[in-house]
C-alpha cells in the first residue's frame, strides 16, 4: 500500500480535469430540444419491447405447463412399463410352473 500513494500524488491532479470534461458528455443538456421523430421512434421501441417481454412471458408459461405435463406422461408411462414388466414376470412363472406339474 505505501508504494501505491506516490502514484496516486502523480495521478490525483489529473484526475479532476479528466472528470470535468467527461461528465457533460454523459448527461443531457436541458436546452437541447428533442426530435419528434426521435422521440417517436424512441416509443415505438418501447413499446416493442413490451410486447417482446409479454410475449415471451408468455411463451416462458406455456413451455413450463408443457414440461409439466410432460413430466406426468413420463410418469404414467414409467408405472405402464413396469406394471407390464410385473406382469411379464408373472406369466413367465405361471409358465415354467405349468411346465414342472
Amino acid at each position: 500500500m505505501p508504494a501505491l500513494i506516490p502514484l496516486i500524488k502523480i495521478v490525483l491532479p489529473y484526475l479532476a480535469p479528466i472528470f470535468q470534461a467527461a461528465i457533460p458528455a454523459f448527461t443531457k443538456k436541458k436546452s437541447e430540444k428533442v426530435d419528434p421523430v426521435v422521440a417517436q421512434q424512441i416509443s415505438e421501441l418501447q413499446d416493442a419491447v413490451n410486447t417482446n417481454s409479454e410475449s415471451t412471458k408468455a411463451l416462458a408459461k406455456a413451455i413450463e405447463e408443457a414440461a409439466v405435463l410432460n413430466d406426468n406422461v413420463m410418469k404414467r408411462a414409467r408405472i405402464m412399463a413396469a406394471v407390464s414388466i410385473a406382469i411379464a414376470f408373472l406369466s413367465l412363472a405361471i409358465a415354467v410352473l405349468s411346465l414342472f406339474k
